[in-house]
């Protein structure tokens, strides 16, 4: 198939990473990194049996990247990001079988912006103190419409109307004392989470990229309290499940990010794949 455009590919993904400032300083490097050059191609990276200090494990850590043009007939040009983490413990009371972070993006060969999807995107076993969390996803949050309909997107997802009025309602629901299950005393919405969470179209708009999360709800019987895809667990910090980033044309999900409290302190996420790619000349 020939084109007289041409196009660079750009997909990274990371297994593990972060830092803890307390009860050690140390740094953790990241895991499995694997990027992909403009030109494409395909790289994949793992790791096995990762241990630090007791603050972290995993079993295995794996991920992908690539990017080639379609070889159907109408296809553009495709790239696919993963990241893989199976056996993960964080200080024994975070744990999971197996998180994986998928995206794949494909430009069409006439038009600028990519259809996106992430199939294969699960949260497997995830528990907190032993006690499992049920999560609700949206995987098509980024949908743009009928894909028979339109099969180019004609403006980027954060101009979507459809894709800002999904993340406001996200926000509102993540904002809702409503929606804090009936087990937990504290109904209250903390600042934190109002300041975070508070819709701003406007804001959103002229920053040129929104966070949103394919998870939409967490329940069950674990310690804390969920907001949305955010969680409050006392004795260890916040957890943000399935937190995506999208701006004009890239999209990044990562499965798992801590803001660590007490009594350890410090940051790390699991599992961040992140693809886009721009081709030129523009159509």
């Amino acid at each position: 198939m020939s084109t007289n455009r041409v196009h660079y590919f750009h997909a990274d993904a990371c297994a593990f990473g972060g830092y803890f400032e307390s009860p050690i300083e140390h740094t953790i490097a990241p895991q499995a990194p694997m990027s992909l050059p403009p030109s494409g191609g395909y790289g994949s990276a793992r790791v096995e049996n990762f241990r630090v200090e007791g603050l972290v494990s995993y079993e295995s850590a794996s991920t992908q990247v690539s990017g080639r043009l379609s070889r159907k007939e109408d296809g553009g040009w495709v790239t696919h990001s993963s990241a893989v983490v199976e056996g993960l413990n964080i200080l024994g009371l975070i744990t999971a079988d197996r998180l994986s972070a998928h995206i794949s993006t494909e430009h069409p060969l006439d038009g600028n912006n990519p259809k996106v999807n992430f199939l294969g995107t699960s949260f497997e076993n995830l528990r907190i103190a032993g006690h499992p969390v049920e999560l609700t996803l949206d995987l098509d949050i980024c949908d743009q419409g009928k894909p028979n309909a339109y099969p180019v997107p004609d403006i980027p997802c954060v101009s979507n109307e459809g894709f800002l009025k999904k993340v406001a309602e996200q926000y509102r629901q993540t904002c809702d004392a409503k929606n804090i299950p009936e087990r937990i005393t504290d109904r209250t919405i903390p600042e934190w989470v109002r300041q975070r969470y508070t819709w701003d179209k406007e804001k959103s708009g002229k920053n040129g990229s929104v966070l949103c999360s394919v998870v939409t709800r967490a329940n069950g019987m674990f310690p804390g309290r969920p907001f949305g895809n955010a969680l409050e667990v006392p004795g260890l910090g916040r957890l943000f499940l399935g937190e995506l980033l999208v701006d004009c044309k890239s999209y990044q999900l990562t499965m798992v990010r801590m803001e660590l409290g007490c009594p350890a302190t410090g940051q790390s996420s699991a599992a961040t794949a992140k693809a886009n790619g721009g081709t030129y000349p523009p159509s």
